[in-house]
């Protein structure tokens, strides 16, 4: 390797020096950005390459913010021209279009283009069949393969992940069925071309293919750690089966290849469905046997008081849980406020029989958690409406020896699919939250 591989546009460069300059160049750029970013008092990730691709042209000049972007750009120059003259070095090494270089210049396909060149092998000899030429692209030994197979599966999937939920807003089968059955499919595929591979191993594969997903997910800040350990479970089941469906298939390689236009077309299919799909209303009722006079448990429930901190690990994982309540009016009509950790309920009194029952509807609603992640203010897409909370009661039973039954029912809807999975979570997440305040009124009135 060599200073001037940088800077001449002659020549050609092997796939092991275009890759290693690839990474050099990427951490020394990747650091000075953070560099200037904390001089302007500023936080930079590698997320930010591509959330901020646009940011530039919409400010104001002479502005700090303009000015940060500006310095950003001057010190880019020197590996906008590197970066431009590997590309076309390693294309011609590997025999493409010239043209191609292009992509580079384009935000999220210059990813694409770098992973591509990093794998392509260099020019086919004459007479190398297709097999052989697919197998160049992995190396000999078994972990290089399984980590370049892992590789490709994760960016195929994070890519088409990326755009399911951030430009279709899609968090159904698609993205929960589809996706990881490719995934695990395709890094078993991929890594049985160039090695035989035993059950074990493609199980192995599969676990490893998800959790390198979740933790690139995590890192480039698209989804918080509570919501990743909740899909985990499907994640890694639908990942194994598409595992062992390319492990049972490996020694047919025709029929390993022509299954994956079926694949991409169940998967369309699946997207389709859900866009067809209006989201089911669940109910869950929780209830608490209380030793107190109805009226006396209807005052406090009413607008119950302010709440201990919670010692359930549930809500210290970043889960919204209620605080305290507070009501504006009697009767029907009045607005009770409902708050949780991450703002509060707006529930306008639909049914006020005092005693017996209270049923509100939920007019407005906080967002249901706070995601764990070390970047600042992580907001994803699934927290704004795809739980939505639509009404809820307190009902107050008199018990033939004296108690009272308490029961709080909440009816909501989700447009996270599958919905038999998520119902699960969601449900006893509800459960949690109605004890919380049930046990509180309890402790209170008796």
């Amino acid at each position: 390797m060599k200073i001037s591989q940088l800077l001449s546009w002659k020549g050609e460069i092997k796939r092991k020096h275009y890759l290693t300059w690839g990474i050099i160049l990427f951490a020394i750029k990747y650091n000075l950005d953070r560099l200037i970013a904390l001089s302007f008092d500023r936080n930079w990730y590698i997320i930010d390459y591509y959330l901020r691709v646009d940011e530039l042209s919409n400010l104001e000049t002479g502005t700090t913010a303009f000015n940060f972007y500006l310095a950003l750009l001057i010190s880019s120059l020197p590996f906008l021209w590197s970066g431009t003259v590997l590309c076309l070095k390693r294309i011609r090494n590997a025999n493409l279009s010239p043209a191609l270089v292009l992509l580079f210049f384009i935000p999220y396909l210059n990813f694409i283009l770098f992973i591509v060149l990093a794998s392509l092998p260099e020019k086919k000899q004459k007479g190398e069949s297709k097999e052989n030429y697919l197998k160049r692209m992995l190396p000999d030994n078994k972990l290089g393969s399984a980590l370049i197979s892992v590789g490709v599966a994760v960016i195929i999937t994070f890519i088409l992940a990326f755009l399911f939920v951030e430009q279709m807003g899609n968090y159904g089968w698609s993205l929960f069925v589809g996706l990881p059955f490719l995934m695990g499919y395709l890094s078993v595929y991929l890594y049985g071309r160039r090695n035989p591979i035993s059950f074990k191993e493609a199980s192995m594969l599969s676990l490893t293919v998800v959790m390198v997903f979740c933790g690139t997910t995590f890192i480039l800040a698209f989804e918080g750690i509570i919501c990743l350990a909740m899909g985990f479970p499907i994640l890694f089941v639908v990942a194994w089966i598409g595992a062992i469906i390319a492990y049972a298939i490996q020694d047919h390689h025709k029929a390993a290849t022509y299954s994956f236009p079926i694949i991409f077309v169940l998967i369309a299919g699946l997207i389709e469905a859900e866009i067809e799909s209006s989201p089911p209303v669940h109910s869950v009722s929780t209830t608490v046997i209380i030793e107190a006079d109805k009226q006396s448990i209807w005052n406090e429930l009413v607008a119950f008081s302010e709440i201990d901190s919670p010692k359930e690990f549930l809500f210290k994982t970043g889960i919204a849980y209620p605080t305290h309540a507070e009501i504006i009016g009697t009767g029907v009509g009045a607005i009770r406020e409902c708050h949780f950790t991450t703002g509060y309920f707006k529930e306008p009194i639909t049914i006020w029989n005092e005693p017996e029952l209270l049923r509100f509807d939920v007019a407005q609603q906080p967002p249901p958690m706070t995601e764990w992640s070390f970047h600042e203010k992580l907001h994803v897409p699934h927290l704004d409406g795809y739980f939505r909370s639509i009404e809820g009661q307190f009902k107050l039973i008199q018990e033939s020896n004296g108690t009272v039954l308490l029961e709080g029912t909440t009816w909501y809807t989700h447009d996270i699919w599958p919905g038999f999975y998520w119902t699960l979570w969601s449900d006893h997440i509800l459960h949690k939250i109605h004890y919380r305040v049930l046990n509180h009124i309890k402790e209170k009135v008796e």
